[in-house]
């Protein structure tokens, strides 16, 4: 899908039909024809429009010295569609182009990451502030994407001090499985932004440069965050699995102890009930009761000595 913006004299943000100078083009998920219709407009290296649609490229700077198009990859955080029951998250990389006439942003899947942009009216004219404005709105959305996953681990955890499930367990791995995709990807961002500081490729004016500021605390305080949250969960993931085997161990105790106490009695009833001939005689009618007093010492006496011990 390709859609074209272009800021009018009004300064509103609207969309267009045609490709028109200082317009910003967003492809979502392109055909072949699509990226070779870009490319030949827009003037841009092929390669540029293609890398951002792998889903495991990295997040870097790169500059083409024939066509003077700087492109920036980047990632951001969307919800994990492969887990349905659980609001988890990934992170994927989006393109970023800056050419002599266009901006262009390309990503593999379609998101409503940038429709606050959008509202916010950015003067596509204004190409280096456009690509800092998207970089900084992905840096914001990592922040409130972490907000929620606190809240979830919260709730996690209030629940976790009335009943364990596994359920409640495979919830806090997923939580952890989308700190780590922020962890990774907020790194790779700050490489970029400290590039950024550094390219000779792009004009940055002095607002430029704040927002470049700006940008780099949001992504400095996303990594804290995310690092925060991350020693946090596995403190709790830690504490909850010494209280399991706790638990655990404390089952095998009493079932240990049943165990003793009922394997005494049958050894001293098992004793007795041979053919053959006994201390005790058959036929007293006191036998049984003696055989009784018999199994309660042997059991008194093994409680003693684990009491002793305090096996309980």
């Amino acid at each position: 899908m390709l859609n074209i913006y272009k800021t009018s004299a009004d300064g509103i943000l609207e969309p267009i039909e045609q490709f028109e100078k200082n317009s910003w083009i967003h492809i979502t998920a392109p055909s072949k024809e699509e990226l070779r219709e870009v490319s030949h407009r827009c003037n841009i290296p092929m390669e540029f429009l293609e890398d951002p649609l792998d889903l495991e490229e990295s997040a870097r700077i790169e500059y083409d010295e024939e066509t003077k198009c700087t492109l920036i990859i980047n990632d951001f955080p969307i919800i994990d569609v492969s887990n349905l029951q659980f609001d988890s998250y990934i992170t994927i990389p989006i393109g970023i182009i800056l050419g002599t006439d266009y901006i262009v942003t390309v990503c593999n899947q379609s998101t409503n990451s940038l429709d606050h942009l959008i509202k916010k009216n950015v003067n596509t004219s204004m190409k280096n502030r456009v690509a800092l404005e998207m970089l900084l709105l992905f840096s914001t959305q990592y922040i409130e994407k972490l907000k929620l996953l606190n809240k979830q681990r919260l709730k996690i955890e209030s629940h976790l001090r009335d009943s364990l499930t596994n359920k409640q367990l495979y919830d806090l791995m997923e939580i952890e499985k989308s700190l780590v995709y922020f962890l990774t990807s907020l790194k790779a961002n700050a490489d970029v932004i400290t590039k950024l500081f550094r390219t000779n490729s792009l004009t940055l004016y002095d607002d430029d440069k704040d927002l470049l500021e700006d940008l780099k605390i949001e992504n400095d305080q996303g990594i804290e965050t995310t690092e925060l949250y991350t020693r946090i969960l596995n403190s709790i993931t830690g504490s909850y699995s010494s209280l399991i085997s706790n638990e655990l161990n404390k089952t095998m105790k009493t079932l240990t102890l049943f165990t003793v106490f009922l394997t005494l009695p049958t050894l001293v009833f098992s004793f007795f009930g041979m053919n053959v001939t006994l201390p005790i005689a058959d036929k007293n009618p006191f036998s049984w009761i003696i055989t009784l007093i018999i199994a309660f010492i042997f059991v008194g006496w093994i409680g003693l000595a684990l009491w002793r011990r305090r096996m309980f």
